[in-house]
């Protein structure tokens, strides 16, 4: 366990997997369209998209200033500073994901694309096999009894 204490994360970036599926996805809705018809694509949807793509850039932005509030490292590649456990780290263990998978989602419905849906879904599996993993093993290397204790009371993704 000891190769996961210095750092979580070599590859992937995740943000660059979260960018990599958006354009993508873009791409195959280009190319090879798998969208809803014109009229199935409704206001409805539409709101439900940018509800979705709010509720996604509001986690992303409270995590982001939870580890600036607590002078906490952010990067994926280097090791944990702290393990944070307030603001939205109390709800989700993983808010910064959970907002990319969100956002992902959220173009679906707002652009009306199949292909965006699918592509938060292969996303999910991605940061959680890839990107996760790897981070709660190095925060159990690093905090091991603290990391337990938060185990046990926050789920991994809500």
């Amino acid at each position: 366990m000891s190769s996961f204490k210095e750092s979580p994360n070599k590859y992937p970036l995740p943000p660059i997997l979260t960018v990599g599926m958006v354009l993508v996805c873009l791409l195959l809705d280009i190319y090879l369209p798998l969208g809803w018809e014109p009229e199935q694509v409704s206001n409805l949807m539409r709101g439900a998209g940018v509800l979705l793509l709010v509720v996604a850039l509001a986690f992303v932005i409270w995590a982001f200033l939870t580890f600036r509030k607590h002078d906490a490292n952010m990067s994926p590649h280097r090791a944990a500073s702290r393990l944070l456990t307030s603001g939205p780290f109390a709800h989700s263990r993983n808010p910064i994901y959970l907002g990319d998978v969100l956002l992902v989602a959220g173009f679906g419905f707002v652009l009306g694309s199949r292909w965006f849906i699918i592509g938060a879904v292969v996303l999910f599996f991605l940061l959680g096999e890839l990107v996760i993993k790897r981070e709660e093993k190095h925060l159990e290397a690093n905090f091991p009894e603290a990391w337990a204790d938060y185990r046990k009371l926050v789920r991994r993704w809500i």
